[in-house]
């Protein structure tokens, strides 16, 4: 018989038992001590979030099965370290789908609202060439205004390391994370 213990993990609440509960904890401290001092604790918050996710996705919505170690190695695996090292103790990460590309604006690399640049990472191109093209459109006549505009609306802002990693097609491991914090 082995004790469990609820624990509320990114907004959710999982039974886990306490082998398990206790590899968590050390691996979220161990990310927490492996992060850069400038890293807020939204990485943190994103991560858990996405703990979360995975943890709902194996043990379904019933909440009917326990958080055992091998499903919290597994998610380790996945997940990795900000530096990119791996977890000691943990298996090795398995390969992974490609993560699908979502469409944001971009405010890292943004000159009004980011548009041009979400374009540009999204469609893999470069984003003068993106620029020049809407310029362009804009001097033709009132669509490229329009369209601008319409993509501006239409686009929502990439203000999470999540959905920075979204927006570059990576997945959301813990390194890709630590690097999309606000800087």
């Amino acid at each position: 018989m082995k004790k469990v213990v609820n624990a509320g993990i990114g907004g959710r609440s999982f039974t886990v038992d306490e082998d398990a509960y206790r590899r968590l904890d050390s691996y979220l401290t161990l990310f927490k001590s492996r992060l850069k001092e400038d890293s807020p604790a939204e990485v943190i918050a994103e991560l858990e979030e996405r703990i979360a996710e995975l943890f709902a996705a194996e043990v379904g919505t019933a909440g009917q099965r326990v958080v055992d170690i091998k499903l919290v190695d597994k998610v380790i695996s996945q997940l990795g370290m900000p530096d990119g090292s791996p977890m000691p103790g943990a298996p090795q990460p398995e390969e992974a789908a490609k993560p699908l590309r979502k469409l944001y604006r971009d405010p890292m690399n943004s000159r009004l609202a980011g548009v041009c640049s979400g374009l540009a990472l999204y469609f893999d191109v470069d984003i003068t060439l993106v620029r020049i093209i809407m310029l362009a459109a804009l001097f033709a006549g009132s669509l490229g205004f329009w369209l601008y505009i319409i993509l501006w609306i239409a686009e929502p802002k990439a203000e999470t390391p999540a959905q920075q990693c979204e927006l570059r097609g990576l997945a959301p491991t813990a390194e890709n994370l630590a690097q999309f914090s606000k800087r």
